[in-house]
């Protein structure tokens, strides 16, 4: 990890789904540049988990309830960096009407990463970081579209969405970017066994392109990056590692 490279002293940091796999390493990555991190999980104590939560605040949360989003964001005092690194994991027996449901209601912004972003856009505005508020969403904001559309598709429409974003809240001094791994060529996270063993003017649109061997470190190195003071005029780009 390059986390000594950045020093994030004095950010308030919220990492979604950052108690295990990737979402952790994130968290563990901002943590040790020296920001206060909380972290949510789906279980209702941090003791749940077989992960190290020390280091962090904790809050629970299911991003696919309205409800429980809004009690999210009540708990939510100041806020600098958001990470989203939350895949959606569907119960195996939900019947299929209602897993229909959850993939249009997330497609359409009701519930899901989009749902709780929007919800904390002005906490985030307020951030007095050079470059204002961050988002940084990662490839399970990709696993929620994948619920209805080919990881392919999912892919093109973070980039798209994630583009528009970074120009329609820059006016509001929040700086949106993603950092997506290429697309797995496999069925969607909630049906797949789980592999987890372990202001200024701005840039935005685009896609960069990185290639990295160790995943998680590469996506925690780029999340750090984009939301660091020397990505202050990045916005609406997405970073692709290979």
């Amino acid at each position: 990890m390059t986390s000594g490279s950045y020093d994030f002293t004095g950010y308030e940091v919220l990492v979604v789904g950052g108690t295990r796999g990737d979402g952790h390493t994130l968290a563990t990555s901002f943590a040790r540049a020296g920001a206060s991190v909380t972290v949510t999980g789906t279980m209702m104590l941090r003791a749940l988990y077989d992960t190290d939560l020390s280091p962090f605040d904790y809050e629970s949360v299911n991003l696919a309830r309205q409800d429980s989003i809004d009690h999210l964001v009540g708990m939510v005092d100041h806020l600098d960096v958001l990470v989203l690194a939350a895949s959606c994991n569907l119960p195996f027996d939900l019947p299929p009407s209602e897993r229909d449901f959850i993939a249009e209601a997330a497609r359409s912004g009701l519930i899901g990463p989009t749902f709780l972003t929007t919800r904390l856009r002005l906490k985030l505005s307020q951030s007095p970081a050079l470059g204002g508020g961050c988002v940084v969403n990662t490839g399970a904001v990709r696993a929620w579209l994948e619920l209805s559309s080919t990881p392919e598709e999912a892919q093109a429409q973070v980039i798209e969405s994630t583009a528009r974003a970074g120009q329609k809240w820059a006016g509001l001094g929040v700086r949106v970017n993603s950092v997506l791994p290429a697309p797995r060529q496999v069925l969607p996270r909630q049906y797949a066994p789980d592999p987890h063993a372990v202001g200024g003017s701005r840039v935005a649109g685009g896609t960069l392109v990185r290639h990295q061997q160790q995943l998680g470190d590469a996506v925690a190195d780029a999340a750090l990056f984009l939301a660091s003071s020397s990505a202050a005029r990045i916005t609406g780009q997405t970073l692709r590692l290979g």
